[in-house]
């Protein structure tokens, strides 16, 4: 889904290491240049398996020139997110609106 030209990648439930191919495939840098926002607001449980495909990604974001944004909902989640020290890679928002309004700024890191 794109909004705004930003593309919009939303994962819920519980990612883990039985998710992890569909995890990669759908984050994947389609078009240079054009934000992401991943909408990780669904997501009931996730294990290392996101994190190093967040790595990943960010990554390839990197090398593509993309910024890219995450919206994290639930606490544990985000601490998870946090020691990883993932929080210094990617901008982290709370809600949608927030993290597409961050884009649409050219604000994220």
């Amino acid at each position: 889904m794109s909004i705004e030209g930003i593309r919009i990648i939303t994962m819920d439930g519980e990612l883990d290491l039985n998710r992890r191919a569909e995890i990669r495939e759908i984050l994947r840098v389609d078009a240079p240049g054009s934000p992401i926002l991943v909408d990780l607001s669904g997501v009931m449980y996730a294990d290392s398996t996101i994190l190093a495909e967040l790595l990943r990604f960010h990554k390839e974001a990197a090398d593509h020139a993309v910024p890219v944004v995450l919206v994290i909902v639930a606490r544990q989640f985000a601490r998870l997110v946090q020691y990883a020290g993932l929080a210094d890679a990617f901008s982290i928002f709370a809600s949608v609106d927030e993290a597409r309004e961050n884009l649409l700024m050219g604000k994220q890191r």
